[in-house]
């Protein structure tokens, strides 16, 4: 038999698809993480991955031992979550979220939770891209679509509101901003249309047609750094926007809703340290309602 330790090894290459990846991750080097597969492969008498320019790309025989070893690893971390529960009943839980509900919406309210539960430790991975569950990158991903995996516990996190914005400096020396059709005469600030991470933030055909984008980034928070310095018109959450004295809302009547979703992995959902962040995540975004969808 193989050794039980080398799934590991396994199962970050499977994620990852590189060997440099997978050897950050579990902070070795790609010539061990390589020794390991090689290890589990000659046990086996088969190949597991095959090597490809983009990347390492599983064999029928990886896909056929990729579920066992994740039903491995899920009764593993059962394992240890029991028996840390039963000695101390919190610890360390990690969230990933969009960056802009992160830095300018949870970091800033998170202080109520450290007070209720002294004993918890949380990782706020706020970043512009998906966050992963399923590679364990996060115990709790809220995200701008609803994932489809089916051993995921999902639910609708909130919905929220996006509106255009601007700096006054910019208002003043721009074309009159009085009704939509006027909004093609303006500049704009947007994402990077070929690095999006969700279709959910192509969103600025939603107010003009051909919109003339002068500033592109892939951070929401860049984005209104830019607004902020009079670059153009922005579309940002309300939750960031509202209350920023350096900007402007714009055309009161325009504006689109979208949504957050929060989930984990089935098996980790009866946790007591992940529902303990889980349910006030929800509990502050139920109470906070009127900033978010700007009422």
């Amino acid at each position: 038999m193989f050794d039980w330790n080398d799934l590991r090894f396994f199962l970050e290459l499977q994620r990852s698809g590189r060997l440099l990846t997978a050897a950050r991750r579990l902070n070795t080097t790609h010539a061990t993480v390589a020794r390991h597969i090689e290890a589990i492969e000659k046990s086996l008498g088969t190949a597991l991955f095959v090597q490809h320019a983009q990347g390492y790309e599983m064999t029928p025989a990886g896909e056929a031992l990729l579920k066992h070893a994740e039903a491995m690893e899920n009764v593993a971390l059962l394992a240890q979550e029991e028996i840390t529960q039963s000695t101390a009943p919190l610890g360390k839980i990690r969230v990933g979220v969009t960056e802009g509900l992160g830095i300018m919406f949870l970091a800033s309210r998170m202080i109520g939770l450290f007070e209720r539960y002294p004993g918890l430790e949380v990782e706020l991975v706020a970043v512009p891209r998906f966050v992963s569950i399923l590679n364990r990158e996060a115990e709790i991903s809220i995200h701008l679509e609803r994932p489809a995996a089916d051993m995921l516990v999902t639910r609708k996190l909130t919905d929220y509101r996006l509106a255009l914005y601007a700096s006054r400096a910019y208002l003043d020396n721009a074309p009159p901003l009085r009704t939509r059709e006027d909004l093609g005469r303006h500049a704009w600030i947007g994402y990077v249309d070929d690095l999006l991470f969700s279709q959910e933030l192509m969103f600025l055909n939603s107010f003009c047609r051909n919109p003339r984008v002068v500033f592109h980034s892939t951070s929401v928070i860049a984005q209104q750094q830019a607004a902020r310095s009079g670059l153009g018109i922005a579309v940002l959450p309300c939750y960031m926007a509202a209350s920023d004295p350096d900007l402007v809302a714009l055309l009161p009547d325009e504006s689109i809703e979208r949504s957050y979703w929060i989930s984990t992995r089935r098996e980790l959902h009866k946790s007591v340290r992940l529902r303990v962040v889980w349910d006030y995540v929800v509990g502050l975004c139920e109470a906070e309602q009127g900033l978010l969808l700007n009422l």
